[in-house]
């Protein structure tokens, strides 16, 4: 899941200026193209209740309303699930915002670095519907480069938030297979951001590339 620019077929879904040297993906690694487009006010309030859904599903799993042990476990997969799928897409817009780079929508697709994963995972991971935040060019580029490094490390750092959070949450509160929930989304979060920091359309190499030719 990444940021991207106005063109749904641009090299770099995840807000990365095509004109700039450092934020430009290896030769030939365009992105997959989106499944669906919509407008901002459109997507955040599918993103925001999709969470409030995840975090209900929580809540559930965690005995909030006495249900039986298989709905716990499937509320608390399900439930994790769209928290760690719908904040990463608000993290880049809530903070892109706050720095002054403006948005003209949200898009829905699987990974956009499929080549990176294994084959069975890259699979998976290709048809799970990740949402993108489609930035405006030129905002983006007036911005500065501090800006979009902030920008691009927030969609990484959110959704580890808080699916760290809410797996913890579900934890102390003795749901289902909360423990081994956890200790997976340490581990998977962990490598995830080793992976998005080394590989060229990933938010952390992206914010750092920002960082160090500022």
């Amino acid at each position: 899941m990444t940021l991207s620019t106005t063109d749904p077929s641009s090299a770099d879904p995840s807000s990365a200026d095509p004109s700039s040297e450092s934020s430009r993906p290896a030769p030939g690694a365009r992105r997959p193209p989106l499944w669906l487009r919509v407008s901002v006010p459109a997507g955040l309030v599918a993103q925001l209740a999709a969470t409030g859904l995840g975090a209900l599903l929580l809540a559930i799993a965690s005995g909030a309303l006495g249900a039986g042990r298989g709905l716990r476990e499937a509320s608390l997969l399900v439930g994790f699930g769209l928290v760690y799928l719908d904040t990463h897409a608000v993290g880049h817009y809530l903070v892109g915002r706050a720095v002054g780079i403006r948005f003209s929508g949200f898009g829905i697709r699987g990974t956009d670095h499929p080549e990176n994963y294994p084959p069975l995972l890259r699979q998976a991971m290709s048809a799970l519907p990740m949402w993108v935040a489609l930035t405006e060019p030129s905002s983006r580029r007036a911005a500065g480069r501090r800006a979009r490094a902030v920008m691009y490390a927030a969609g990484v750092t959110s959704p580890t938030v808080c699916s760290l959070a809410a797996a913890a949450a579900t934890a102390l509160a003795g749901a289902p297979w909360a423990g081994t929930l956890l200790v997976a989304a340490i581990a998977w979060n962990a490598a995830a951001s080793i992976v998005v920091s080394v590989i060229a359309k990933g938010d952390y190499a992206k914010a750092l590339r920002e960082l160090r030719t500022g």
